[in-house]
This record gives structure tokens, C-alpha cells and sequence, in this order.
């Protein structure tokens, strides 16, 4: 899974409004049977989704299921192109970020009555995920995983260094200090990496302290309120201080290289980075629970299932998709190890899966989770947030003037799509 954002912007709104002219390549093999396409962007997930299709058909020998994978950087660009040209996969993954640009253009199946008519149940998947397909009263994907957030360490530096691991018990001033102790500059290593990334760091700053990045209606960002001015300014002095490495550092060598090279002994990283850092020949690593302050706080999000609104097969679809939301198609995700089922009481075969990490963690952030950028105006300002948090952690602006002219901005764009 990936939490990150692709901003598709207008255009592509504009172009999906003609998708109801269009129609879907039909697949049916000379014996009559169906072949539906399902379109992903992981290849690590490849697998999994592959065994959970295989399963299906076990069950459902008329309808074989072909899964197509697309890689992230291609993936929206392709999925936007294909809904215009009328050649949509049948069903495919979809991400909260872009539900919106989708549902615009009316190119997503409305999955209400189906799931009325079915056994499935929506209160059996956490709330903040179906809720976030859910456009204007209709459901437009079913939940297929989340995922949380937590604080990755490498064991060996905090031996060397002669730091206790971290536990449930830090707070911010645990934090830092663990963090001077365990920078050594001579050997080039740090003590955190202080990303100028949302997902995976300050946003889950922001709530640690008790704020949050726009009003729960939507209207109002909250990028200049105190308490998200101190988070940000919390997160920046890691830097500041020499305990991580600076953005243009981070440019050339990424965050995922440090931490696997031996070169930071912490910095925040998704439930989805367990199958890779757990693979790392040399990387003993585990990962301990948000670090404390007011609050926990941790990025929360989930992926869907949706379905091509032109499909030529959307009752074999549905079958599938309903077939993907159930018990067993979640326990295999949950064993394949890609991804955490969003499905209740199917995730301990996922922790299972990693048996020389703490991943219960990422399963119990779920309650402490937050999923507020994903909001119907965010294509509108996602931009502007990039551009001024990177003045931010470059430190070419102070946090506080950085974030009383990202709001003003902001909140601009904001008043401006909502019109």
C-alpha cells in the first residue's frame, strides 16, 4: 500500500464528465465465459491478489479474474486516460485522494444497492475508510486495507549508543534526547530523519499535538494554528539541530536509504515498508508506537475496491469485489503479508507474517489513527502545502511566517473551489 498523492487537477475532472458516452472492453471467452481486469499498483501485492483471484474462481468457475499491475508513478495518468478513451479495467484499486477526480466524472460504479442486496456489512470495516468513498450518499469503493504509521528504529545503532528501545512510554522529550544521543557525525550516522513529507512525519506531528490540518467541515485549514505552528517547529529543530539530515541531503540520498545503509537510527514509515526493511540482509530493525505528546497520532488511511461505472460486467465485478470485502479473501491478503485487511478480527495472520518486528503496533495505531487530508478540496491546495513546507524544512522561512502565509494561500484556494 501507498499513502502518497498524485494530483490529477482539473483537466482530468473535466475529461471523465464524457465517460457515461463510453463503454468498457468486454472479454468472454468462446465457452462464454467472463474475464474481468483488475487494475493495482503494487507489484509486491501482486501475489496476494493473484491467490485471492484464484480462490474466487475456485468459486466461480465462469469468471476468471486477470489482475494488471501499474506502477504508482503511471498508475492515475493511465486509469484518467483509460476512463476518457472508454477502456477502464472492470474494477481497480481506489485511493481517497482520488475519489473525487473519479467520482466528478462520474466514472465509478455506485456500489449502495448492491451492498443493500448483499450480506456485506460497513460497520464491519473501520468507519473513516468506507466513509471516505462514500460521495454525496453514495458508496463508491469497498474498503481493502489500511494502513498506520510508526516509529522505525534500527536496534544495532541504539545498542551501540547504549539508548533503550522505544517504547509506549515516549513523548516528544524522549524523542529528542534519543535523538542527540544517538547522532554520531563522525560516522556520518543520525539520529532521525526529520521528513519534509506529511504522511511520513509532520502530519502525524500536527495531531500528536492536539491539532489537525483543516476543519472537520472541510472549510477552514488550520496550517496557522499555534498548535500546528509548534508541531511543525517541533519537527523542523531536529534538523536545526544536526540530528537529521537536511532536505537537500534527503534529495540525493532518500530516507529509505539512510535507514537501510545503517546511516539513521529512526524516522516514522508505514505499516506497507514492513515486507522491504524486514528483507534487508544487515537491518535489525523493529518499530515501537507513536511518540507522545498531547496525543498519539498517526496518519490512518485505507485503499478500496471500486468498480469501471461503464463496465460491461459489473454484476461479475460486484461478485468479485464482494467476494474481496469477505472473511476469506481478507485472511489471505492478511497472509500474503502486503497489506493490513480492513476487514474486523482478519489482522493477526498480517502480524504473524512478521515475526522479528513489533507489527502489532501498526494494527493498534488504527485506533489512534487520522485520515483529515482527505478532503473534496485538496487537489485545490495539496500544491501550495508541498511548496511552503519545503521552504519550511530548507528553513529559507521561519515556521511561523512559513505557516501564516501557507494558510492565507490556502484557505484562498479553498474559498476559491468551493464557490
Amino acid at each position: 500500500m501507498k499513502l502518497k498523492k498524485i494530483v490529477l487537477g482539473m483537466a482530468a475532472v473535466t475529461t471523465l464528465a464524457t465517460l457515461s458516452a463510453c463503454g468498457s472492453k468486454e472479454e468472454k471467452s468462446s465457452d462464454g465465459n467472463t474475464t474481468l481486469t483488475f487494475q493495482i499498483w503494487d507489484k509486491n501485492q501482486q501475489p496476494g491478489m493473484e491467490k485471492m483471484a484464484e480462490a474466487f474462481t475456485k468459486e466461480n468457475p465462469e469468471i476468471k479474474v486477470k489482475v494488471e499491475v501499474t506502477p504508482w508513478d503511471q498508475y492515475w495518468t493511465k486509469l484518467q486516460a483509460s476512463a476518457s478513451g472508454g477502456e477502464m479495467a472492470d474494477l481497480f484499486w481506489m485511493h481517497p485522494d482520488q475519489v473525487y477526480n473519479f467520482a466528478s466524472g462520474d466514472a465509478l460504479l455506485d456500489l449502495t444497492d448492491y451492498i443493500a442486496d448483499s450480506k456485506l456489512e460497513m460497520a464491519d470495516f473501520p468507519s473513516y475508510i468506507g466513509d471516505g468513498f462514500n460521495i454525496e450518499g453514495q458508496q463508491l469503493a469497498i474498503p481493502k486495507d489500511y494502513g498506520t504509521l510508526g516509529l522505525w528504529y534500527n536496534k544495532d545503532l541504539f545498542d551501540q549508543a547504549g539508548v533503550a528501545y522505544p517504547d509506549e512510554t515516549w513523548t516528544w522529550d524522549t524523542w529528542m534526547e534519543a535523538a542527540e544521543k544517538l547522532t554520531d557525525k563522525d560516522a556520518g550516522v543520525y539520529g532521525m530523519i526529520a521528513q519534509p513529507d506529511g504522511q511520513n512525519f509532520w502530519y502525524n506531528l500536527v495531531w500528536q499535538n492536539g491539532s489537525d490540518l483543516i476543519s472537520k467541515d472541510g472549510k477552514t485549514i488550520m496550517m496557522n494554528d499555534p498548535k500546528t505552528v509548534e508541531a511543525l517547529e517541533y519537527g523542523v529543530s531536529f534538523i536545526e539541530k544536526g540530528y537529521s539530515p537536511t532536505t537537500s541531503d534527503q534529495a540525493n540520498t532518500t530516507p529509505d536509504q539512510y535507514f537501510e545503509s545503517g546511516k539513521a537510527a529512526m524516522m516514522i514509515a508505514g505499516s506497507w515498508m514492513a515486507t522491504e526493511y524486514t528483507a534487508i540482509d544487515g537491518l535489525n530493525a523493529d518499530v515501537a508506537p507513536m511518540p507522545k505528546n498531547v496525543d498519539r497520532g498517526s496518519v490512518s488511511s485505507g485503499m478500496g475496491y471500486a468498480i469501471a461505472n461503464n463496465s460491461k460486467h459489473s454484476e461479475e465485478a460486484w461478485k468479485f469485489v464482494n467476494y474481496m470485502a469477505g472473511a476469506e479473501a481478507n485472511l489471505i491478503q492478511a497472509e500474503s503479508g502486503a497489506a493490513i485487511p480492513a476487514l474486523k478480527d482478519t489482522q493477526e495472520p498480517w502480524v504473524n507474517t512478521f515475526p522479528t518486528i513489533n507489527a502489532q503496533v501498526f494494527v493498534d495505531a488504527e485506533a489512534y489513527g487520522h485520515n483529515s487530508m482527505h478532503v473534496s478540496t485538496r487537489d485545490a491546495w495539496a500544491k501550495t502545502e508541498q511548496e511552503y513546507i519545503l521552504k519550511i524544512f530548507s528553513q529559507e522561512i521561519s515556521v511561523k511566517d512559513g505557516c501564516k502565509e501557507m494558510a492565507e494561500q490556502i484557505q484562498t484556494e479553498i474559498d476559491e473551489a468551493l464557490e
